[in-house]
């Protein structure tokens, strides 16, 4: 403190005998980094303020469009589609849908792959809903342990209404557990094909195993599904 004290004194004295504009040029001749770096601060902590009351929280559904080239992100046709279809209130929360993320687990379990790193963590944090790819590839990720058994108590209701459509992972005979495991659901006749030319013929959709917006999964299949 006695060092800002003498500092603080000598630089008055410095400029008493200045005019303005020489008291201003000699301010920022010399301390035009710190005015910068607390302009900057300052700037930066009314914006995390203002974001921090403002940002939408959390996710109505977090979607993943996985092995396709077709615009369907967030802001796309079929984002705007379903976002009216359902009707969800985006000042409360997001309805996030990514189309870039390309992977496949029958090739050595897509070790390395970022894409594939990115959906493990999304699954297990809780934030991924649904993941779509080729049915078979689908069946290939139920290995992963990372996708939603659909005859769980949690997804009884949608597993009931698409029984007939149901996707499953077989695990090996040297498993412990060998009884085939519902991990998808062919939406090969979907909106995703017939539609938005998401993918070609085979398509199908899985839930992420720590998902919690299973109605909003329910209502993404109906929207996908509806022939309206």
């Amino acid at each position: 403190m006695e060092f800002l004290r003498r500092w603080y004194a000598e630089e008055r004295e410095k400029i008493k005998e200045m005019s303005r504009k020489q008291c201003l040029e000699y301010i920022w001749t010399y301390y035009h980094l710190w005015i910068i770096g607390i302009m900057s601060f300052l700037i930066f902590i009314a914006w995390v303020t203002v974001h921090t009351l403002t940002n939408v929280r959390g996710y109505w559904i977090y979607a993943v469009f996985s092995n396709t080239r077709a615009q369907v992100g967030t802001g796309s046709e079929m984002w705007k589609d379903f976002v009216e279809y359902s009707g969800y209130d985006l000042r409360e929360k997001n309805v996030e849908f990514i189309d870039a993320s390309y992977f496949d687990y029958t090739k050595d379990a897509a070790y390395g792959n970022v894409y594939y790193e990115a959906f493990v963590a999304l699954s297990d944090v809780g934030t991924l809903d649904i993941i779509t790819m080729e049915a078979d590839s689908i069946s290939a990720l139920g290995q992963s342990g990372r996708l939603l058994d659909l005859h769980s108590e949690s997804c009884a209701a949608i597993a009931e209404k698409y029984a007939d459509r149901l996707i499953y992972y077989y695990p090996p005979e040297d498993y412990e557990e060998t009884e085939p495991v519902a991990v998808g659901i062919d939406i090969s006749d979907s909106r995703l094909v017939t539609r938005y030319d998401v993918y070609d013929k085979s398509c199908a959709v899985a839930i992420g195993a720590h998902s919690e917006n299973l109605e909003a999964v329910g209502m993404f299949l109906d929207f996908v599904l509806d022939e309206g």
